[in-house]
């Protein structure tokens, strides 16, 4: 039997207000700290290519660094500011790995050695993401973004939010891919609403309005 892999993006509204941050003058940084790492799968060890592993700013979740582990498994990425961050990796078929870490001037390169992914097949339950961010988790079939972890202009429309969630890529005419996969549907609080076209819901509807944000990962 042949199965067909659809992916739905779910946005769940709530009540939100705006979030507005004062402007404080930069400081000057030094962009000489690296972070490396190697990524495998956790039952057989096989080393695992082209896994995407993306370093988050922890205060704000915006991406600083992007890149894919190498044919052995490897990462490697430097010229970053000393700070707090967090490390996210995603490679399609695993549960997505995040963990929080520091770069300061008692260690200068963050060595996260061996990263063992799981496969989704292989959670029976809900996992929750190491460490004390509560901006994704994974649940079955369900990869959650937590969308007021993610800070926003004023005015940004989902489609804002939709491009800061890691995994997650819309091109110039709106349209979204997750896992190399096309998104088709996106529906408000498990609801049609709006037909067929992804983008009159990305491109009209606040973000600010919504909670959390579900990609449904499902074979039919």
């Amino acid at each position: 039997m042949c199965f067909k892999k659809l992916m739905t993006i779910i946005l769940s509204i709530g009540f939100a207000m705006p979030v507005f941050s004062q402007q404080t003058k930069p400081k000057t940084l030094t962009y000489n700290y690296a972070v490396k790492g190697l990524v495998i799968d956790t039952s057989t060890n096989l080393k695992l290519k082209d896994a995407a592993v993306i370093i988050l700013n922890s205060k704000d979740s915006i991406i600083k660094q992007f890149t894919r582990t190498q044919p052995d498994g490897s990462f490697f990425m430097n010229g970053m500011p000393g700070g707090d961050y967090i490390l996210y990796i995603s490679y399609p078929g695993y549960a997505d790995y995040t963990e929080k870490f520091a770069l300061d001037s008692s260690r200068t390169t963050k060595d996260f050695s061996m990263i063992s992914l799981i496969l989704k097949t292989h959670l029976l339950k809900e996992v929750i993401i190491k460490g004390t961010m509560s901006t994704i988790r994974i649940k079955g079939d369900t990869t959650e973004y937590n969308a007021k972890a993610y800070k926003l202009s004023p005015n940004a429309k989902v489609e804002d939010l939709l491009k800061r969630l890691p995994g997650i890529q819309i091109d110039k005419d709106g349209r979204i891919s997750a896992q190399g996969q096309t998104i088709n549907k996106v529906l408000v609080d498990g609801e049609e609403f709006f037909g067929d076209d992804p983008t009159l819901v990305t491109r009209n509807l606040r973000a600010d309005m919504v909670d959390k944000v579900q990609l449904f990962d499902k074979k039919s």
